[in-house]
């Protein structure tokens, strides 16, 4: 089982700088003291360039600790006004990671000049330590920015719903009608889960690879970020497969102990919803969070409306289907998004108008199929409407926003 923290990201890429920028002031230091000191280079005593060397490792250490703290604080605002499972994702910006890593570097490019350089003055060092310093400055104006823009709720709905119109993209494209497909009696259990867990993301390449070579074809029975209990089987196959194979495909297996971001269509359209749901409760009382909520679902959803049902497949370099995987029928993602969403809005006319718009796109946007998933949720939403008390021309309101699918003449 493979253990992931919201912090892995946050620790390893800013690390991993800052150790290379403190292996450059050895370089630096060592290579002046074998070869000397170029003569165009500016003239430097040894007292000046430990001054400056000691004050840029105090500065940036002090920057360093203001950028952290910062980090700290935007977390905490996401996590109560946005949305916990944002944190994950948070550490993951390359702001936050280039920033740590070069201040950090700074600070430990300094310390090593000044450690190293003895009583002969490292100015080559010194003059690259004031360079990193006037980056770092540059970097922390910058991180500062990218900061307010973190905590904006509407420019992270922005970037969630575009990942999740990138996803329905994926599956629409790889949902290709034409490509034949092995009966379902032909396929066989080939690798199991071990430990119960979240399904981790699959390498889909790797598994398109080891199909191809093996000469079969490899079906996912779930969705990464499931919960499975031992020996449940996420792997069959299709054709006949070596011991050797066999194994290797276990290997393609992984958990996580706790959900993560798996890159998946339902974890990104459960974060928006999430969202929403948050905005409408009483504490936050956010109506107009919610409805970009839903206008941001119906623009994601209609990237499938016309979709017909079929699964994910991707195909091998002979043009053949490889890996088949879950696919996502617009039913059940309009029943994932909208459900909850219809509920909570039951007692909210200005939401429920927001959900009639996005009700009315995706019935202008969807095949039959698409249109009568949103005929029983308009009927549901109205339904909805009616048991809670609303008055007739609040409930005409909402109605009068869905002409397509529910309207005095169409009727539900």
């Amino acid at each position: 089982m493979t253990w992931r923290t919201p912090f892995t990201a946050l620790l390893t890429v800013p690390a991993s700088i800052a150790l290379l920028i403190a292996a450059a002031g050895w370089v630096l230091v060592m290579a002046e003291r074998l070869y000397g000191t170029p003569a165009w280079l500016m003239p430097l005593d040894a007292e000046a360039a430990r001054t400056i060397l000691s004050v840029i490792a105090t500065s940036t250490m002090t920057a360093l600790s203001l950028t952290y703290s910062l980090t700290l604080v935007v977390f905490t605002l996401a996590a109560s006004s946005i949305g916990p499972r944002l944190l994950k994702r948070f550490t993951t910006e390359r702001a936050n990671q280039i920033t740590a890593g070069l201040l950090g570097g700074t600070f430990l490019f300094a310390l090593v000049a000044l450690g190293f350089s003895g009583a002969q003055p490292a100015r080559i060092a010194t003059v690259c330590a004031g360079g990193l310093a006037v980056a770092s400055v540059v970097q922390l104006i910058w991180f500062v920015r990218m900061v307010a823009q973190s905590v904006s709720v509407d420019d992270e709905l922005a970037k969630i719903a575009a990942r999740l119109r990138v996803d329905l993209a994926r599956l629409r494209d790889n949902s290709a009608e034409d490509i034949a497909l092995p009966e379902a009696a032909t396929f066989t259990p080939c690798a199991a889960v071990a430990e119960p867990g979240y399904l981790a993301r699959l390498d889909r390449a790797g598994l398109v690879a080891l199909a191809e070579k093996a000469g079969i074809v490899l079906r996912v029975e779930h969705a990464a970020g499931a919960y499975l209990f031992p020996g449940t089987q996420v792997l069959s196959l299709s054709g006949t497969a070596s011991p050797d194979v066999m194994a290797e495909l276990q290997g393609f297996v992984r958990q996580e102990p706790a959900r993560s971001d798996a890159g998946t269509v339902y974890f990104s359209l459960n974060l928006l919803v999430e969202i929403a749901l948050r905005a409408l409760s009483p504490g936050v009382n956010d109506t107009f969070t919610a409805l970009a909520v839903s206008d941001m679902l119906s623009g994601a959803l209609s990237e499938v409306a016309r979709a017909r049902p079929r699964p994910e497949v991707l195909r091998g370099a002979d043009g053949a289907a490889r890996l088949i995987l879950p696919g996502a029928a617009i039913r059940a993602l309009l029943d994932e998004a909208y459900n909850p969403l219809r509920r909570a809005a039951a007692g909210n006319i200005l939401m429920a108008q927001g959900i009639a718009r996005a009700y009315q796109r995706l019935f202008a946007a969807g095949h039959a199929e698409t249109r009568a998933a949103v005929r029983a949720h308009a009927a549901a939403l109205l339904d909805g409407l009616i048991r809670h008390g609303h008055d007739d021309l609040d409930i005409a309101a909402v109605r009068d926003l869905m002409p397509g699918p529910v309207s005095p003449d169409h009727g539900c």
